[in-house]
């Protein structure tokens, strides 16, 4: 499994959809963006991943004060297990909350989530828990202190998003009906600190995958209202088997490493209004054209780095299926735009844009996720110059849509 290989299939489904695609625009890689300099810069697949709290996209948590990466550990994966953007933060007791809902007691006067604006990316905001341990630690020195921790979706199943657009998903607790039969991990030889981290990561990665299944569910009702074939149906549905199968395995691997029993309490998922074609294109191509083209290779990366061959087997069968659900992001993206309606490739255009700025950040930056912009150069941004290729829009060609679009239409944000 290669990006070459994942460019050419996301191509071929792309194509059989639009068959006046242009198709030498995915045959080879664009060139890397120019950074500030004028410089060309390259970001290969070895890339160093190091991590900085301003590295646009990166998926490595700030971990010291200093913004470093946390350590590499021993485990089943050769150097730093995969992780998702986290942290922790501290305010003052009387901080405006995002609901009316109070931390337990005894820090009722403690919001339970506190009000967050901070941008993780393609509209993605933190997801954010009170903490009574890091409350309880912060007080030695802060009497009125309420602590929290946060993380930011990273590839790991198709976000789902609630009808704010902002990425949700469900508490974990001590439930053992989610965890599949997976074989035997190689946990003897593990020290403490590593089962630890990835058991935290497992639990982080399995309640994305959850909340991918409602993902996919509403996926499903939005090609319904919007009059999609029943093959997008078909396959959409089939994906929605895949990540209750994804979330199980991912669950049995928290549970494994934990050594406890974790799975996911309820899951606010309520549908929201029916989206417009518009809508649907770009949130299919933020959060799995290139969400799950990155998944996939970041899964079949994992694969390759993984030294138990239980968990390596695992990884790659995801990585599979996810780069199969891209597949099907580019044909779902292709139907939208065959019927020709301007505010569905404007609204593509304005993501391709936003995924170019990030490329540049990531190549500008002192430290980048070198596999994140891999994928965004060598497989997200030439097939999309391909699929806006068949209505005349490219990167260094943005004003015919612009004109064709009524002065009332709006790409979806």
């Amino acid at each position: 499994m290669s990006l070459s290989s994942a460019r050419l299939r996301y191509l071929s489904a792309i194509s059989a959809v639009l068959p006046s695609l242009m198709l030498v625009a995915c045959k080879d890689p664009a060139q890397p963006p120019a950074v500030a300099d004028g410089s060309s810069a390259t970001t290969p697949a070895t890339a160093t991943v190091v991590a900085t709290p301003s590295a646009v996209g990166s998926n490595i948590p700030p971990h010291e004060e200093d913004g470093s990466a946390p350590p590499a550990i021993r485990g089943p994966f050769i150097g730093r297990p995969p992780v998702c953007p986290s942290g922790e933060l501290c305010v003052p007791e009387g901080t405006k909350g995002a609901t009316k809902e109070s931390a337990p007691a005894p820090y009722g006067k403690c919001t339970a989530e506190p009000a967050d604006e901070r941008d993780g990316g393609f509209g993605m905001r933190r997801s954010i828990r009170f903490s009574p341990e890091n409350t309880a630690a912060a007080r030695a020195k802060t009497a009125n202190a309420c602590c929290y921790t946060w993380v930011i979706p990273c590839p790991g199943g198709r976000a789902f998003r609630d009808a704010t657009g902002t990425a949700s998903v469900a508490r974990t607790i001590e439930r053992n009906d989610w965890t599949l039969a997976i074989g035997g991990l190689a946990l003897a030889d593990l020290a403490p600190d590593a089962r630890v981290a990835l058991a935290a990561h497992w639990t982080r990665e399995a309640a994305f995958e959850h909340a991918s299944i409602a993902s996919f569910a509403q996926l499903t009702l939005d090609l319904l209202a919007v009059g999609a074939p029943p093959d997008l149906l078909e396959a959409t549905q089939r994906a929605t088997l895949d990540e209750i199968e994804h979330a199980r395995i991912t669950f049995a691997l928290a549970t494994a490493y934990a050594g406890e029993p974790v799975g996911p309490a309820a899951l606010s998922a309520l549908p929201g209004a029916s989206r417009t074609l518009a809508a649907i294109a770009r949130s299919t191509f933020i959060d799995a054209c290139v969400g799950e083209s990155v998944a996939s290779a970041t899964l079949a990366d994992a694969s390759r780095r993984a030294s138990d061959p239980v968990l390596r087997d695992l990884l790659a069968t995801m990585a599979e299926d996810e780069e199969r659900h891209a597949e099907l992001a580019w044909r779902i993206v292709a139907w939208t735009l065959r019927g020709g309606a301007p505010e569905v490739a404007r609204a593509l255009a304005d993501a391709q844009d936003e995924v170019t700025g990030e490329l540049m950040a990531l190549a500008a930056g002192a430290a980048a996720d070198g596999l994140r912009a891999t994928v965004l150069r060598e497989v997200v941004l030439p097939c999309t110059v391909a699929l806006l290729g068949s209505v005349a829009v490219s990167l260094g060609d943005r004003q015919r849509v612009l004109a064709t679009s009524s002065p009332s239409s709006s790409s979806s944000h």
